[in-house]
């Protein structure tokens, strides 16, 4: 493994209060080559955990100090994208729908029973691959639109209604061969290669930002 990929390797982050727990589970993605990371509590996550690192967090809900459910809080304040799934011996419905509204991804029970809680990390690692390539997505797409020009944008706001280039060299009173050199650029620049693919593009950027400011 080279140094790229140990960069790139999610890493399930354990916090409990209760080092046995810690202890069993490290153990437990140690012997199956999983990279994992012990917390005894959500300030010793936030104080040494890379937040923006791959990977997923095994949470306890019941901790002395920031409970499980202050930390998942101040995580989904934060954007953090890494699911959390909770290990809990006793929630109640309220806590659970709470976790749930907050965007738990699951609840494990304890006893912990390791076939269940590999499957589970290893759904909840899938999901936050999912969420930081749309997160890549989004970043390439505002920073491209953010690249092109007034008249580019300008340009490109004609193009996604369907209109030709001769109707928007008249609108805009330029020729149209300046109209067909603005679009070509911007074109390229937006990294697509037909109008279908713009307007596929522009519809997940508009979700976010204001494509036309």
């Amino acid at each position: 493994m080279d140094g790229q990929d140990v960069l790139d390797c999610p890493t399930i982050s354990i916090v409990d209060d209760d080092v046995s727990i810690r202890v069993s589970l490290m153990d437990m993605f140690d012997s199956l080559s999983i990279p994992a990371a012990p917390y005894e509590s959500g300030d010793d996550f936030l104080t040494r955990a890379d937040l923006d690192a791959a990977g997923c967090i095994l949470l306890d809900i019941h901790m002395p100090g920031m409970s499980g459910l202050d930390l998942q809080r101040h995580l989904a304040d934060s954007g953090n994208m890494q699911p959390i799934v909770f290990m809990t011996g006793c929630a109640t419905v309220a806590m659970s729908v709470q976790a749930m509204k907050l965007g738990a991804f699951d609840f494990l029970l304890k006893p912990l029973e390791s076939g269940t809680v590999v499957a589970t990390a290893d759904k909840a690692i899938q999901l936050n691959a999912e969420r930081r390539a749309a997160a890549s997505e989004k970043a390439a797409l505002m920073s491209a639109v953010r690249n092109l020009t007034g008249r580019e944008r300008e340009v490109m706001r004609h193009v996604v209604m369907g209109r030709l280039n001769k109707h928007i060299a008249h609108d805009l009173g330029v020729s149209e061969m300046m109209i067909k050199i603005h679009r070509g650029r911007m074109m390229k620049k937006m990294q697509v290669a037909s109008l279908a693919d713009l307007v596929k593009k522009l519809d997940l950027a508009s979700k976010t930002f204001d494509v036309y400011q």
